[in-house]
């Protein structure tokens, strides 16, 4: 049996409740809370199982820090305290980091020129903005943002360019952040600025690469698997998955 993990907690409200399917179970370790479920198999995604995922992340948002999973990761049951213990000072500076905040997520999508071949527009003379325009209205973006932590990814195949920006905001500024990015959104050209959230901080957990893994039919016990770095992210499942996350760059604020 194993443990389908869904978050790290630290300090769920007292009126919490989790949804009513799929069963979830807390288990407490050095102060440490991890939320799953029972799970005889590395479960399989799809649109049902994402949205499940996703509303019980969803639904400890609001504790003081919340280190959220990426679908699919398991750990076999009996070792799940253990794992917990040996994660915790990884854990530990992960809820730090996040403690307090969400994530805002900012998607940048390249405009098409919707014109008839063969006429002219001075608006698209130098063509759509390629992969260095993405990146550099990203740039302005976190020069405007006023937080310290923040991931760029590129998205999309060529000629259907398209990117993101992953900001660490503290929950009461959304608000005032939504605002810093607006000018900037308002006066790009060629690309479409489109901010979601909050959402739980996805792109700031530590990674796991360094546990041992259970093969991935889930027929031997012991360890914990890990998904593809590419493995969806709930609620950006829609869009084709998480991407590829480059290091982050941090600045003060």
């Amino acid at each position: 049996m194993y443990a389908h993990l869904y978050a790290i907690v630290e300090d769920l409200p007292a009126p919490w409740r989790p949804p009513p399917t799929p069963p979830v179970v807390l288990t407490r370790v050095a102060g440490l809370t991890a939320v799953t479920s029972p799970a005889e198999r590395v479960p399989a995604a799809s649109a049902p199982a994402l949205a499940r995922h996703a509303e019980v992340v969803g639904s400890v948002l609001h504790a003081p820090a919340v280190l959220p999973f990426r679908f699919g990761i398991v750990v076999a049951a009996a070792d799940l305290p253990g794992w917990i213990a040996a994660q915790a000072p990884s854990l530990r500076a992960g809820l730090a980091l996040v403690r307090g905040c969400v994530e805002m997520d900012v998607k940048l999508l390249r405009l098409h020129c919707a014109h008839a071949v063969g006429r002219a527009c001075p608006a698209c003379a130098d063509g759509a903005p390629d992969a260095d325009g993405l990146r550099a209205l990203g740039d302005r973006l976190v020069d405007r943002a006023g937080v310290a932590h923040w991931r760029y990814r590129r998205s999309g195949a060529e000629g259907n360019g398209a990117a993101s920006v992953a900001f660490l905001v503290p929950r009461r500024e959304v608000a005032a952040f939504l605002s810093r990015i607006a000018p900037v959104a308002s006066r790009a050209e060629s690309i479409a600025v489109v901010p979601t959230g909050p959402w739980p901080p996805y792109s700031f957990a530590p990674p796991l690469e360094r546990l041992p893994l259970a093969p991935a039919d889930g027929g031997l016990p012991g360890g914990a698997r890990t998904p593809a770095r590419d493995a969806p992210i709930p609620h950006r499942a829609a869009g084709g998955g998480a991407g590829g996350v480059l290091p982050p760059r941090t600045r003060s604020g």
